[in-house]
């Protein structure tokens, strides 16, 4: 492998580390999704929101571990607490269960968890720039 290439590929360490948060975070995400009483039928969608509960989890410890970056941790933190707390509020804590008619915050987590990432991303992207200005 070139060096150019080996340069960007983050240590095994990380990755290792990244697969275990993203599996931690995979099955906290089943978990809520259970509580709130989520069904889910085995078809490709079920993989869309499975990569995606395992990349969210995994991609912003890789950049912690690789790079000490920690915005992107915090931004995919707030949102799955937020979208928890904000579907917990509608269908958990009333008396009366609503019928839900359109997906909850906790549903689009799930399904825009390219948004989250590229949030994290982004976020990551700006924090990294601003350390480097910061140490010129």
């Amino acid at each position: 492998m070139s060096p150019a290439i080996a340069a960007l590929v983050p240590a095994r360490r990380a990755l290792g580390i990244g697969l275990l948060a993203g599996l931690v975070h995979l099955i906290v995400t089943g978990a809520l999704a259970e509580w709130f009483g989520f069904t889910m039928n085995v078809n490709p969608f079920l993989g869309y929101v499975a990569v995606g509960g395992l990349l969210l989890g995994a991609v912003p410890v890789v950049l912690l571990v690789e790079n000490r970056l920690v915005v992107p941790s915090i931004v995919v933190v707030v949102a799955l607490a937020v979208s928890a707390y904000g579907t917990w509020s509608v269908s958990v804590a009333p008396d009366v269960t609503p019928t839900p008619v359109d997906p909850t915050p906790f549903g689009w987590y799930l399904i825009g968890w390219v948004v989250v990432l590229g949030a994290a991303l982004v976020a990551g992207g700006v924090e990294y720039g601003f350390r480097r200005l910061v140490a010129a």
